[in-house]
């Protein structure tokens, strides 16, 4: 909601507003009754006034209204918060485009997201995408990311640590912070540290545009992943870890649903990509005796993934045939 405007701050009328920004009369007192996007003042005549905090929030609701986003999610948003959004999307577009950004999504809704849309997220290349802390660190231990972005519910005095955490797994340099609340003061000591900060929600759109700016954002000073010199071994190297198609969630429902038809092979393969991604995560975190054996579990690990990945499409193939996807 707009501060309310003083009594020497210049004051519009509402068909003055309504040129301004391209909204019609209906439109502005809509979301003024129905959302508090902004309260009006009254004039000395009784005529309905705005301030110019009024005008720019209301032309920055039109601008990210007409770009999809939903006004009674973005009305009571500050009009530094839309403005933030509106830069997002227009970076995004006018920000040279980099061949691939390797990114990783942890997350409880965004990782989804991310996935549904996945034909439209270049430059993004996915690389990992989870709700499980232990199965996304797991993943990300075995191949370069870019860029994280990390969905929290709540962005308190602790985030930066678990931030820092993260990104001394995966060895990126770069993140990007969704979240939902927080506190001014938490929120600025997380962009102090170059990471890129979105209130949620968010659309893809939004969140591709972050990933861009943080790429192209000096890094802040951070610890590194450690890395050792390779080791002369028999176990071969495989492809990188692919993400995941289903949540833990999505598996259970696939079982649930699939054991009422007369076809339970979608059943038996959520539990075999159940099995298969549990060990994942058992061989990324087995304790390593020596070079060879480190060389030994990672060698299992992407394997793993790779049969998981193919186990996963025959799922998809197979629930999609009957109608469960």
């Amino acid at each position: 909601m707009t501060q309310k405007a003083s009594h020497h701050e210049q004051t519009f009328g509402i068909g003055a507003v309504s040129k301004m920004t391209g909204l019609s009369d209906h439109t502005i007192r809509i979301w003024e009754r129905r959302y508090q996007a902004v309260v009006a003042e009254r004039a000395a005549n009784g005529r309905r006034v705005y301030s110019a905090a009024d005008v720019e929030k209301l032309n920055l609701l039109r601008i990210l209204t007409e770009q999809g986003h939903s006004i009674g999610r973005i009305a009571n948003e500050s009009v530094e918060e839309l403005a933030e959004r509106a830069a997002s999307v227009r970076e995004l577009s006018a920000a040279p485009v980099p061949e691939a950004i390797r990114t990783a999504v942890l997350g409880d809704f965004v990782p989804a997201k991310m996935q549904g849309d996945a034909d439209n997220l270049a430059p993004l290349q996915l690389v990992a995408a989870d709700s499980s802390e232990q199965r996304f660190e797991a993943d990300v231990r075995q191949q370069p990311v870019d860029v994280l972005v990390i969905e929290l519910p709540v962005a308190g005095a602790e985030t930066l640590n678990r931030i820092d955490e993260l990104i001394a797994a995966s060895g990126a340099e770069r993140a990007v912070l969704v979240y939902s609340f927080g506190r001014t003061a938490d929120i600025d000591r997380i962009r102090e540290r170059n990471v890129v900060v979105l209130r949620a929600p968010v659309s893809v759109d939004e969140i591709k545009a972050a990933v861009v700016r943080a790429y192209g954002a000096a890094p802040a000073p951070r610890k590194r992943r450690a890395t050792t010199a390779p080791v002369q071994s028999d176990w071969p190297e495989e492809s990188a870890v692919q993400p995941r198609l289903f949540s833990q969630q999505q598996l259970a429902e696939l079982a649930r649903v699939s054991s009422t038809i007369e076809c339970e092979c979608p059943q038996h393969l959520a539990q075999l990509v159940g099995d298969l991604s549990a060990f994942e995560v058992y061989s990324a975190n087995c304790a390593n005796r020596d070079d060879e054996d480190a060389l030994l579990h990672r060698y299992l690990h992407r394997t793993t993934a790779m049969a998981r990945a193919m186990i996963e499409q025959a799922l998809h193939k197979v629930a999609k045939a009957e109608g469960l996807l």
